[in-house]
């Protein structure tokens, strides 16, 4: 039993939010795809050799053993979209996947990295996606997790930013039967930002555990976190956002916020929005909000004919519709979209 997504400052134990319990699985070796390691990527090795990131100890390490996918990234210039497309089957039903990439000082880059499944059994993916960002570097980072059958998703995301570099994070979960996500930026320099998005839509028994953390050490970084889902059926969530201000990063903001659906009388929506503070001079805002529409909007749709269902499923999507535009690949966001549909139709 590995302990996954544990919280750095406790809340009320109560709640169930300080960790989620993991039985490790025993996997087999994967034939290797992808690119091996190599030494231009040693940036971003030490880039984060000195910080904590990932789900636990246990994940990193058996992403580490048993790893069969391997890319690397070392931008030097700008670059138009990347589409990473990581579709499994029967016969490859095992990822233990590692991305890296290393955006020099002053380059512009983008990434679209999509994990979905062809497969009638079981899948499990043990994904680590590692980025460091060097002064006044842009990146823009959307992670899609697309899984249809029964799958097992622990995915982690860790970025480190110097000084005056940007990033545009969004994750996207539609589906997978059990799910552990780690999002975590470093704002290492002074005026570094981050925007990150994040939707997901659970169904059936499917359990979600999502950490997000950002943590600010440089003087006048921003951070904006904002996850939009939905839940039906009898489908189990935890989100845990964190806004961590060290010290030292004077003048910082952080905000931070989970909006959740509940279209079921049988699911369970956990949400714990948390602002960590050891600075003086700073701003931090933390919001969660559960089954709630805009009452005003409802009505207003409600008006122009449509039923109550209805207003309120098409007030979902356009939530959702933000982090869902920033899917570069037209197929691959229509086609999300058209499963959200589907999922969020009620009669």
């Amino acid at each position: 039993m590995a302990k996954i997504n544990e919280m750095r400052a406790h809340t009320w134990a109560y709640l169930g939010l300080n960790n989620a319990d993991y039985n490790l699985v025993e996997i087999k070796n994967q034939p290797f795809y992808g690119k091996s390691l190599s030494e231009e990527q040693c940036e971003v090795k030490k880039a984060f050799e000195c910080e904590t990131y990932g789900l636990s100890a246990e994940i990193n390490k058996e992403n580490e053993d048993f790893r069969n996918h391997f890319l690397s990234f070392d931008i030097d210039k700008n670059r138009e979209t990347e589409f990473i497309n990581l579709e499994m089957n029967d016969e490859n039903n095992i990822l233990v996947s590692n991305i890296e990439i290393n955006a020099r000082t002053n380059t512009s880059s983008s990434f679209l990295v999509n994990f979905s499944d062809l497969a009638e059994g079981k899948i499990f993916i043990n994904s680590q996606i590692l980025v460091n960002l060097e002064k006044e570097a842009k990146v823009k980072l959307v992670v899609v997790v697309d899984l249809k059958n029964e799958s097992t998703n622990l995915n982690s995301i860790a970025t480190r930013l110097a000084d005056r570099a940007e990033l545009d994070v969004t994750y996207i979960e539609i589906g997978a039967t059990k799910s552990m996500v780690n999002i975590r930026n470093i704002l290492r320099g002074e005026e570094a930002k981050v925007v990150e998005n994040g939707v997901y839509f659970k169904s059936k028994e499917e359990y979600l555990d999502i950490l997000t953390v950002n943590k600010h050490y440089g003087i006048n970084t921003d951070s904006n976190t904002l996850f939009n889902g939905a839940l039906k059926d009898k489908a189990v969530k935890n989100f845990k956002g964190i806004v961590d201000l060290r010290r030292g990063c004077t003048k910082a903001d952080g905000k931070i916020g989970d909006y959740s659906m509940m279209l079921s009388d049988e699911v369970v929506n956990k949400s714990a929005p948390v602002l960590l503070n050891e600075e003086k001079e700073v701003t931090g805002k933390h919001a969660a909000s559960v089954g709630r529409m805009n009452k005003e909007m409802l009505f207003y749709i409600m008006s122009r004919g449509f039923s109550k269902k209805q207003a309120e499923s098409m007030m979902l999507e356009a939530n959702f519709a933000p982090a869902l535009d920033k899917i570069e690949d037209e197929t691959l966001r229509k086609k999300i979209a058209d499963e959200v549909h589907a999922l969020n139709s009620r009669n």
